[in-house]
């Protein structure tokens, strides 16, 4: 008899097969609201992705390598921190571990934002065009972040249902990776057309699919991963030749957040404040201003990216 038939064999707990058994109980011992469970949701979905090994084998340097991989602000790294926390003190409650890894981290000192668009035209340019020629699905998330400036988690946990694109209503709901609340993000082609145009095509090709399906999926069929998004984000920067070598390793030039930076330094041009703000996400409306300062002292840089998506001027004949 093999091994695998054998008696007493146990199926490994991980952080996603136990997830669901762990906000159930979170919400009824503690009674959150379901926009807390949902971004406890999204926090544990996205580390059980990348920490898929059983749960007692999960140790503090597994954890620590995951945030690390994330290149997230402190803000984000703590709250992942105190997600998974919270999570292991259930799983050694329920005897699934016999310690909890989290314990031997120690939160990020939160630094001030400081924006960090690409600034390099020339760099940004060889970007678009590597963006460009990425195979799907991962050409429109590239597309998504740049243009549109939504976190990366909240590109990656779109439904199909999530995008509207009725003729003069067309918008993303989008759940907020922060808050878990969902907002409403009009699609516009002044701002945004190469997203409109992407979303388009990729919508067309999966009207026979429930509401439920995820936007972007792998090749087998599950939800699109960070780690393989961060792989195809390193072939693009190959592609734009934007890799740097630090410590002797191939390391990008630019993170995925430095396209939300871009994103958002473009969007301030297009709309007020309190609309970028909207997009973004941003709970701190000083969060948002700092692009709107950053564009101010950086007219001619605020006046190119005004241009970007306007056709070019026909000459009198």
């Amino acid at each position: 008899m093999s091994s695998a038939s054998g008696f007493g064999l146990q199926q490994a707990r991980t952080i996603i097969s136990e997830l669901e058994r762990f906000l159930a109980d979170l919400k009824q011992e503690d009674g959150l609201s379901e926009n807390t469970i949902t971004s406890y949701r999204c926090d544990l979905r996205t580390a059980g992705t990348a920490l898929s090994k059983d749960l007692a084998a999960i140790t503090a340097s597994d954890i620590q390598h995951f945030l690390a991989s994330r290149q997230e602000q402190p803000g984000t790294t703590n709250r992942r921190i105190a997600s998974l926390g919270r999570f292991f003190r259930w799983a050694l409650a329920r005897g699934y571990v016999s310690y909890n890894p989290v314990e031997q981290i120690n939160s990020r000192i939160p630094t001030e934002h400081h924006p960090q668009p690409i600034a390099n035209e020339t760099e940004l340019r060889a970007l678009d065009q590597a963006i460009a020629t990425a195979p799907q699905p991962y050409r429109l998330i590239f597309t998504l972040l740049r243009e549109i400036g939504i976190r990366t988690d909240e590109v990656l946990n779109l439904n199909l249902g999530d995008v509207i694109l009725e003729p003069g209503r067309e918008m993303l709901l989008v759940r907020d990776s922060k808050s878990g609340n969902k907002r409403m993000i009009a699609l516009t082609p002044d701002a945004m057309p190469r997203s409109l145009r992407g979303l388009r095509s990729w919508v067309r090709e999966m009207e026979h699919l429930p509401p439920d399906t995820p936007l972007f999926r792998s090749s087998r069929g599950t939800r699109a991963s960070y780690d393989t998004l961060h792989r195809r984000w390193v072939a693009v920067c190959k592609t734009a030749r934007l890799i740097d070598i630090v410590d002797g390793r191939e390391q990008p030039r630019y993170t995925l957040h430095h396209l939300r930076h871009t994103a958002a330094a473009e969007l301030i041009t297009f709309y007020p404040e309190q609309v970028v703000r909207r997009i973004l996400g941003h709970r701190d409306p000083r969060s948002t201003r700092r692009y709107t300062e950053l564009v101010r002292n950086q007219p001619r840089a605020a006046e190119r990216t005004s241009n970007l998506h306007k056709p070019p001027r026909r000459e009198a004949m």
